[in-house]
């Protein structure tokens, strides 16, 4: 690997490092302003399910332009239109602005811009790095997004008292601003394909054949999607909106102590992408049963939580966010086997559009799963320890029911 594409390499790990720690903040200050604008988790869940639509609908999309085109110009536009995005967002929120129709629209496009930049960066991972580097190369890529999640969260926690939302959304804009800027030094050897026809036809024969490639050529990839479909049903639910709903509401937390306690998922994504490469024998899909079980059982305590008194003592919020942190670890780790398996076993020229086809697939169920989960805590939520146990018992039989249908 020459230094070259070291260097670009590690320009790319910088500017996604960048533009995830103005993803993070903003997501974080959207979050908190919605949840005490209505303090619904009903609202608050619709809002995220709506935002996850595009990457079930363009997520291949993007994926098939990752392999087509300059990966390079890819990133540059989409931290560009994040720029302009937020900025005006900010500006908006200067004027006044408190519609919670806005701020899900700004989340909804915001995703519509990721299902482009991310499919694209884990395509370029292959071409500026060697095979045997890929399972460090995605350890580092899944630490720095550890990174953002650890600084996001706790510099967001404390500014969001002092300066107020606009503040926030005006830097979040700087920072996709610096991350656009670092993607224009970057070099990403790019091949162009030939095509056959034009450009509508040619992306869509892309897409089919990445379906096919995963349904036929390699079908350990499209049984992976489908366990994980079935697992994301609960699993994004609980970390997009139970999460953060039981901490400023059920806890009552302050920004500072809500900053701290998602830092805290930065820790353990931290420490699972440092692990993941030295267990390398324990990175094969041939684990990857036993992990969803492992998060079944981390995920019983959550439960719990829910049972203690919550008065005079801080052990149920902090069994709780303990759990949290060892289901993200485990979550990581698989993330990283995921990513590695593909890189390696499929075509360099095809890495982008399977990679985006199993995201696809995978994200199916996450808008009923948010719709539905949010619709259990407003209406349960004296009585959330049963979703939980529920939810514990199904993932472990999950891993169980996987352990043959992967394999």
């Amino acid at each position: 690997m020459n230094a070259s594409n070291k260097l670009s390499f590690y320009l790319i790990v910088v500017s996604q490092g960048i533009g995830l720690i103005g993803g993070e903040v903003l997501y974080f200050a959207i979050s908190l302003h919605v949840l005490d604008l209505t303090g619904s988790a009903e609202i608050f869940a619709a809002m995220i399910a709506i935002s996850f639509l595009p990457r079930i609908i363009f997520t291949p999309l993007g994926g098939a332009m990752a392999d087509r085109f300059s990966k390079k110009m890819i990133l540059v536009i989409c931290d560009s239109a994040n720029t302009i995005l937020v900025g005006v967002l900010a500006l908006l929120l200067l004027g006044g602005s408190q519609s919670v129709i806005l701020l899900g629209a700004a989340v909804t496009l915001i995703t519509l811009i990721s299902t482009f930049y991310h499919p694209t960066v884990t395509a370029s991972l292959p071409a500026v790095r060697n095979a045997g580097e890929l399972v460090k190369a995605n350890g580092l890529v899944q630490g720095i997004k550890a990174v953002s999640r650890l600084l996001g969260p706790i510099m967001a926690g404390f500014l969001f008292a002092a300066m107020g939302v606009t503040f926030l959304v005006g830097l979040c804009a700087l920072f996709f601003l610096f991350s656009a800027i670092i993607n224009f030094f970057i070099k990403i050897p790019h091949q162009k394909q030939a095509r056959e026809s034009g450009m509508v036809k040619t992306i869509a024969a892309d897409i089919k054949e990445g379906f096919v490639y995963i349904t036929r050529t390699n079908p350990v990839l499209f049984r992976i999607a489908m366990v994980f479909t079935v697992f994301i049903l609960f699993y994004q639910s609980m970390l997009a909106v139970a999460f953060p709903y039981m901490l400023r509401i059920t806890f009552a937390m302050s920004e500072a102590s809500f900053g701290f306690a998602n830092a805290g998922i930065g820790v353990a994504v931290l420490a699972g992408s440092l692990i993941s490469g030295k267990i390398k024998k324990y990175m094969e899909i041939k684990h990857l049963p036993y992990y969803i079980a492992l998060i079944g059982a981390f995920t019983a305590p959550i439960a719990l939580s829910m049972l203690l008194p919550m008065e005079g003592t801080p052990f149920p919020p902090l069994l709780m966010i303990s759990s949290f942190m060892l289901i993200m670890f485990i979550f990581t780790l698989i993330n990283v086997l995921i990513m590695a398996y593909t890189q390696i076993h499929v075509p360099s020229h095809m890495v982008g559009k399977t990679i985006a086809l199993i995201l696809s697939i995978v994200n199916l169920s996450a808008p009923v799963g948010l719709f539905l989960l949010g619709w259990l805590l407003e209406n349960m939520a004296d009585a959330q320890f049963i979703i939980y146990f529920a939810i514990a018992l199904f993932t472990l039989t999950l891993g169980l029911v996987a352990k043959r249908f992967v394999m």
